[in-house]
């Protein structure tokens, strides 16, 4: 019998790792639970993001950036399919970061996040599948 529990807080152990990734700017850290094929959806577009694609993206993100927030305004509202092979989790984040650009000047951004996660179990692992992501100006 499945221990949805146990799944459940595995999937808030990857969410506690990603936080920890930004805050290190960690991107192997980050891509560890990245599927080989992604969808992304924003911006009303959607986008098949493939691994290799997703690091690059994070590199130059992460890339002499400093994370001063990426905290839970709420709890992560996680859901776990029966057989624990699919699972998905809303979280609703605020985010306060800088970043030197390449002409020396600092960008800081600071915003909500919101969205949902989408994971799938392959071969024993919770892999990121697909997300849809909202975000909106911090107060």
């Amino acid at each position: 019998m499945t221990n949805l529990e146990h799944e459940r807080a595995a999937l808030l152990a990857i969410h506690a790792q990603d936080r920890a990734a930004h805050f290190q700017t960690n991107v192997e850290m980050l891509a560890e639970h990245q599927a080989d094929d992604f969808i992304y959806v924003g911006n009303g577009e959607i986008a098949h993001i493939s691994r290799p694609e997703f690091i690059e993206t994070f590199t130059r993100s992460f890339k002499r950036a400093t994370y001063f927030e990426w905290d839970d305004l709420e709890p992560p509202i996680v859901q776990v399919s029966d057989d624990a092979t699919l699972a998905w989790m809303i979280v609703r984040n605020r985010v306060r970061r800088k970043q030197i650009q390449n002409d020396g000047s600092e960008l800081e951004r600071n915003f909500i996040y919101a969205g949902i996660m989408t994971y799938a179990k392959q071969k024993g692992k919770w892999m990121r599948v697909a997300n849809v992501s909202t975000f909106a100006e911090s107060e």
